[in-house]
């Protein structure tokens, strides 16, 4: 009698943990789809630059990306120069290539607009947090941006 009451109890219990799992599937692709509506929604305009041992803050110049996952692109302005580039997008795995850009000289803002465009070529990853936008390169913070 006692095995008989066990079994459906560990049946039903199944039964919830098997709802729970889909509904925290479904829940995840609801957020996977948010956050790359979030990533391409904004104008994002650069706030810091990260290099090994230090960051580099990044104030008053134009330095924008902009995401178009649909398309598989990007775009913006290193603060001189306009740029465009291939887009791979996989959760939060971010592939940035063929990058390119126009090539004018500007004194005052090249030195961050060469670290930018270097950074993104290293780009393998993001996260999104409020209105934040950082870029990795595997663990390692390269860019952070602010929704503009």
């Amino acid at each position: 009698m006692r095995n008989i009451l066990i079994l459906p109890a560990l049946a039903f219990a199944s039964l919830l943990l098997s709802f729970n799992k889909k509904t925290m599937a479904i829940n995840d692709f609801q957020n996977y789809g948010n956050e790359n509506k979030m990533l391409d929604s904004a104008k994002w305009t650069l706030t810091r630059i990260f290099n090994s041992d230090s960051f580099m803050q990044v104030s008053g110049t134009k330095a924008f990306i902009r995401f178009n996952s649909s398309e598989g692109r990007i775009n913006g302005n290193g603060s001189c120069n306009s740029f465009g580039g291939k887009l791979s997008v996989d959760g939060n795995s971010l592939k940035l290539g063929n990058i390119f850009s126009t090539k004018m000289y500007c004194n005052e803002v090249q030195a961050i607009e060469n670290e930018f465009f270097s950074q993104l070529q290293k780009v393998t990853g993001y996260t999104i947090n409020e209105k934040k936008l950082i870029l990795f390169n595997g663990d390692d913070a390269v860019l952070e941006f602010e929704a503009g």
